[in-house]
């Protein structure tokens, strides 16, 4: 095969060494080496045997000598473009399988479908789960686009400079040559070759950094965390995202830029085959993107899947400078390189592979601090999550589907009380005072109203469904009270930790999945009460407050059932807008509904309110308190409990207080039409509605709990 790519690229006489133009013969692509063979194996008419008697014939044959010509030339011509198409597509799968773009191809996806799922939940203790999703996708994609600017401009840069270099050295050797075409080959050729070590330095610098700021960014985003309250919920997690999502993407476009640049063996490549292997990268890398980012959980452990990310980064960074440093490319030897390796000069192979090893070694060294000693990357509750003279005793703490839940006792006493609560994210999600039982957030109590509704004809055995658990304060009541209940929430963690550390009762039936899945797919007319509560981190999941969830609703309720559904809002008129919408789209879907906020003496201001909506008018019965249990009876309850002291048996202010007074708070505002939108689930922009509110929730839990709470998790 080399003997016969060497008689191709021979010039033929004549041709004043035509061939002599392509400063890269020694890298010349296997498409044109292939066609120049082709070229000259074809034997002309002069070397055929009896060419005379044939040449006679053709001098005879006048028209039939045309004719013969005209097929002829169809035939070559014909020959040609099946030879071209068949090259074209070798040298298009050559050019796709070169080291740099098939890993690149393979390492992109991986790690841009993490970040973007990982690097927002990173920030949810923080900043909460409104904010850290506020334009990130946005970002990333001008960081890609930033990355891809800058390695056009490298490469730019290094054209120029390497056709600077070469021309200098050239003119220096030019002096003492007697051929100007040999001297003009040779200041291409290392061109070339300067260019191609650039570009190769360039992937493996951007790679090295890739790695290095994944395994760093623990470090680096918690030192950014103490400045949070400066910072501010809005900006602050876009200037966290600067020390680790921003950059990691830019790199990568980085990369991906200078994968794609032509390298001196590749000139003669022709221009379409080419641009199909950029669209054919571009539209693998993105398609394989998509794919990670549907698989990936945009919950859960974040840690190992970061430090996994920075270890393969390095190991593919290190594979190029094992090829480089073994072949002078990266790419497995073959031919064209057979004899053409180019070491780099000035250094010894011992200190160019000691400087390649060291991003390898700092990277592992990174992800196993990270995995053994980093608190922010232990599933339980170390030394450091306690200190000596710390506010609070973190009892469990677990990063799961939701981020991080943990449950926290408060050792100051506050009005003579000790609080324990449970906190997800940048959120408290429930709390009992240690002393009563009583639940910390009087709201909780509010939606066992639904009991209070007249005109209804109760069943011997009512049916409840509580969306979303907390701490469990309403389902742990319903229960006690015999009834049956069922409870859907998405996080398995805070179920076990309101068990373990609230008082829970088990309920009837618990499952772990997405509320809106369940309702789906639950049985029509089931019901006579859904309890709907799924705030968390300054908003709500928008699924589960469009009409559609809202009908799938009504659908497993028995005719006379109740929805009780809790947000929080404010009725201010510039921070309004998403109570408006959630008014208006359960409107849409019920016949009649009512309003009840938490808090009569601050009406602007952002708070919880319940909704009740049903198909028939909303009246409620007086709340009557029960009479207290004697300490015998108490007993006897418990022990048939299974030791669960039991929430509606117990003497509780907070609730009679709350089911006593609530109705003296309904909404400030009437209900209109005309403000709001319906949300939909074509058209959901609940989400976008809540960055007021979520701004203002964000504040007020760092007015509750000082900063140190909240980076403590």
């Amino acid at each position: 095969m080399m003997k016969q790519r060497k008689r191709g690229n021979q010039p033929n006489e004549g041709q004043n060494n035509s061939n002599h133009s392509s400063p890269t013969q020694a890298f010349s692509s296997a498409s044109n080496l292939s066609s120049s063979a082709s070229a000259h194996a074809r034997p002309s008419s002069a070397s055929i045997p009896g060419g005379t008697k044939i040449q006679g014939a053709v001098n005879n044959g006048g028209a039939a000598n045309d004719r013969g010509k005209m097929k002829a030339k169809s035939d070559k011509a014909s020959f040609g473009i099946e030879k071209s198409s068949s090259h074209s597509k070798a040298m298009l799968l050559e050019l796709l399988l070169t080291v740099p773009r098939l890993s690149l191809i393979i390492l992109t996806p991986l790690v841009v479908g993490m970040i973007l799922r990982v690097a927002p939940s990173m920030l949810d203790p923080v900043y909460g789960s409104v904010f850290s999703q506020d334009r990130f996708l946005e970002n990333s994609f001008v960081s890609m686009g930033a990355g891809i600017v800058f390695a056009v401009v490298y490469t730019l840069v290094v054209g120029a400079k390497s056709v600077s270099a070469a021309s200098i050295k050239g003119s220096t050797e030019a002096s003492s040559s007697t051929t100007t075409t040999k001297s003009n080959q040779q200041q291409a050729l290392a061109a070339g070759l300067w260019k191609d070590k650039c570009v190769r330095t360039g992937i493996v610098v951007a790679l090295d950094l890739c790695a290095l700021v994944l395994a760093c960014s623990f470090t680096t985003t918690s030192a950014l965390f103490a400045f949070s309250g400066d910072f501010g919920p809005r900006r602050g997690p876009h200037l966290t995202q600067l020390v680790f999502a921003y950059p990691v993407l830019a790199l990568l476009g980085f990369a991906n830029t200078l994968a794609c640049v032509p390298y001196s063996s590749e000139r003669n490549v022709y221009g379409r085959a080419w641009m199909s292997c950029v669209l054919i990268q571009v539209g693998t890398i993105f398609g394989l993107t998509l794919v990670v980012f549907q698989m990936t959980q945009s919950q859960g452990p974040n840690c190992p899947r970061i430090y996994t990310a920075s270890i393969l980064a390095i190991a593919i960074s290190t594979l190029h400078k094992l090829l480089i440093f073994k072949h002078g490319e990266v790419a497995l030897p073959d031919e064209r390189l057979k004899g053409k390796k180019q070491q780099e000069q000035g250094l010894s192979k011992t200190a160019t592979l000691v400087t390649g090893i060291i991003p390898l070694v700092l990277v592992l060294a990174l992800a196993a601090q990270n995995a053994t000693r980093n608190p922010q990357c232990q599933s339980g509750v170390t030394k450091a999550h306690n200190p000596v003279n710390g506010n609070f005793t973190i009892l469990a703490r677990n990063e799961s589907v939701t981020g991080w839940v943990s449950v926290v006792d408060e050792l100051v006493p506050r009005n003579d009380l000790h609080i324990r609560f449970l906190r997800a994210g940048h959120s408290l999600i429930g709390g009992m005072y240690a002393e009563t039982g009583d639940s910390i957030f009087g709201v909780f109590y509010m939606p066992e109203a639904v009991r209070l509704i007249k005109n209804r004809n109760k069943s011997k055995q009512e049916v409840a469904l509580q969306i979303g658990l907390g701490v469990g304060i309403v389902s742990g009541t319903f229960t006690d009270q015999g009834m049956l209940v069922d409870v859907v929430d998405i996080d398995p963690v805070v179920i076990d930790y309101a068990s373990k550390y609230f008082d829970w009762p088990k309920p009837h039936g618990v499952y772990i999945q997405d509320g809106r899945q369940f309702i789906r797919d639950a049985p029509a007319n089931h019901y006579d009460y859904v309890i709907h509560d799924v705030f968390t981190g300054g908003g709500v999941p928008p699924s589960l407050f469009s009409l559609e969830a809202l009908h799938d609703i009504d659908r497993i309720l028995k005719p006379d059932g109740v929805l009780a559904l809790n947000m929080v809002a404010s009725e201010h008129p510039q921070k309004s807008q998403a109570l408006h919408s959630v008014r208006k789209t359960l409107h849409a879907a019920f016949k009649h509904v009512v309003a009840f906020k938490e808090n009569p003496d601050d009406p602007d201001g952002y708070q919880n309110v319940v909704f009740f909506a049903a198909h028939f008018p909303i009246k409620f019965d007086r709340y009557e308190p029960p009479a207290p249990l004697s300490q015998e009876e108490l007993a006897r309850l418990q022990r048939e409990q299974g030791g669960h002291s039991g929430h509606s048996s117990r003497p509780s202010i907070m609730r009679d207080w709350i089911l006593t007074s609530f109705e003296d708070w309904p909404l400030s505002t009437p209900y209109d039409p005309s403000k709001g939108e319906l949300i939909l689930d074509r058209n959901n922009t609940l989400n976008a509605m809540q960055f007021i509110g979520a701004e203002d929730h964000w504040h007020a839990m760092r007015s509750l709990f000082p900063v140190d709470f909240w980076l403590n998790y």
